[in-house]
Formats: structure tokens, C-alpha cells, sequence
């Protein structure tokens, strides 16, 4: 996957605290659901608010042409 859709895809650096509002970088801990569903945990230094974000990623191509057009076949995640 080229680096100009991995940026698409992402939520990194962009998600603020839900309680103060604090740019959050990157999540405390993630983890693969199934190959379509990836879960965040995040945590704040700032005031200690804890919460997760659930990613979905669509297997359609024909719902994203613009990003199916330009990606790599990426392999399945193991169970």
C-alpha cells in the first residue's frame, strides 16, 4: 500500500481526546477484530480518559475505485 492511501486510511494524529480535547498521536494499543475490522485504544496523558475507535475497511472495490485502483493486494490477517 502506497503511503498516499496508508494516509487515507489513517486517523492517527488527527483524533483529539473526547473529554479535553488534546491531539492524540497514535492509539495505546491495537488490535485486528477480523480482516475487515481493526480496534484502537487510546489514551490521554493529559487528563486519563480511556476509549476505543473501531476502524472498517471495505472489500468493495467498486465502493472506493480511486484507492482500489492504486492498492496493493494485501494478505489476509491469521486467525
Amino acid at each position: 500500500m502506497s503511503a498516499r492511501i496508508a494516509m487515507q486510511l489513517s486517523t492517527f494524529g488527527a483524533l483529539p481526546c473526547a473529554q479535553c480535547g488534546t491531539e492524540l498521536k497514535r492509539p495505546a494499543w491495537s488490535e485486528p477484530v477480523n480482516e475487515r475490522e481493526v480496534r484502537h485504544l487510546w489514551n490521554c496523558r493529559d487528563c486519563g480518559y480511556v476509549f476505543e475507535t473501531m476502524v472498517f475497511f471495505c472489500t468493495d472495490a467498486e465502493t472506493r475505485p480511486d484507492v482500489a485502483a492504486e492498492a496493493e493486494p494485501v494478505a489476509p490477517l491469521a486467525a
